[in-house]
C-alpha cells in the first residue's frame, strides 16, 4: 500500500497560518498654537489596528496585524530613542492582547519631541518579526 505524499504535504500546507506583522515608521504631531497643552501618541490595539493620538483624538493609521484576531498573540518592546515619554511603558515585553499607548504632551508655552522604537514578536518567541520608528511632536507654543 503507497502513501501519496504530495497530497500529504499539499493537505498540510493548506493548514499553515501565516500571520502578517507590519508597522511603519511614522511622525504623529500635535499643534495646539498655545491655546491648550498639546499630545501626540502612539497606540497598538488588541484588535490589531495602529492609531495616532492627537490631543484627545484616536486615527486609524495601519492594521498591524492580520488577520486581527491574532493580535492577542504578540508582544511589543519600545525603546525611547531621544526625549522622553509623558506615558506608556518602556523597556520590557508587554502583552498585545491590551491596547497599549505612548505619549509625548507639552503644556502651554513648550514644544516636546521624543522618538521611540516600536518592536513587535509571537509571544513565546524571541524573534522580532517588525520595528518602527515613532517620532511624537507636541508644540503648544504661543
Amino acid at each position: 500500500m503507497g502513501c501519496n505524499m504530495t497530497g500529504i504535504i499539499a493537505a498540510m500546507a493548506g493548514t499553515i497560518r501565516r500571520d502578517v506583522i507590519s508597522i511603519t515608521n511614522q511622525t504623529i504631531s500635535d499643534f495646539s498654537g498655545g491655546t491648550r497643552t498639546a499630545t501626540a501618541g502612539y497606540q497598538l490595539n488588541s484588535n490589531g489596528q495602529a492609531q495616532s493620538q492627537i490631543n484627545a483624538t484616536f486615527s486609524n493609521l495601519e492594521q498591524w496585524c492580520t488577520p486581527t484576531s491574532e493580535a492577542g498573540n504578540y508582544e511589543v518592546f519600545v525603546g525611547v530613542l531621544s526625549g522622553s515619554l509623558s506615558s506608556g511603558t518602556t523597556g520590557s515585553w508587554l502583552a498585545l492582547s491590551t491596547t497599549r499607548t505612548w505619549t509625548r504632551t507639552a503644556t502651554v508655552g513648550s514644544s516636546q519631541i521624543c522618538t521611540i522604537e516600536v518592536s513587535i514578536r509571537r509571544t513565546g518567541t524571541t524573534t522580532t518579526l517588525d520595528t518602527a520608528t515613532i517620532e511624537l511632536q507636541a508644540d503648544a507654543q504661543f
